[in-house]
């Protein structure tokens, strides 16, 4: 095989790996958030830090083999901006259909203030992260016609 294919399967078995455990990961920090009577509190935060040096760690490591796929840098952010404000949003999604108090807010504010911040600041703030970063792999890399066959 040529040194790019094989750069290629290796970046794709990192960026599958790379999946699995922010999913694993973010089932295990859902699943512990549950069992503390779905609260977002200093906790679940901490936990969350965990799960984000995994992710910055990754980035670090993987940085000079994802740098030799087209976008491996944009599909590693992608992973886990997913994996994580999916796993919140679907939790939330599952307290607001089940009636759960633990979403709640008081009279004035309709939602949990720990609530608000994963599920809206950190979707915004990263999802703006995200948006620049793939405006700029796009701008950098470009895109080259593929003949017609």
């Amino acid at each position: 095989m040529s040194k790019s294919i094989d750069q290629a399967q290796l970046a794709k078995k990192s960026l599958l790996k790379h999946t699995f455990v922010m999913v694993v990961s973010c089932i295990v920090l859902q699943v512990i958030i549950t069992i503390r009577g779905n609260r977002i509190d200093l906790v679940s935060n901490l936990l969350l830090a965990v799960v984000a040096l995994y992710y910055v760690w990754y980035h670090a490591t993987a940085k000079e083999l994802l740098s030799r796929v087209r976008f491996g840098r944009l599909v590693a952010h992608l992973i886990g901006y997913l994996a994580v404000n999916l796993s919140y949003h679907l939790h939330a999604f599952i307290l607001f259909i089940t009636n759960n108090p633990a979403i709640r807010g008081n009279s004035n504010f309709a939602i949990d203030s720990g609530w608000f911040g994963v599920l809206f600041g950190m979707t915004t703030f990263w999802g703006i992260g995200l948006l620049i970063h793939m405006i700029a792999s796009i701008a950098n890399r470009g895109f080259e016609e593929l003949p017609r066959g």
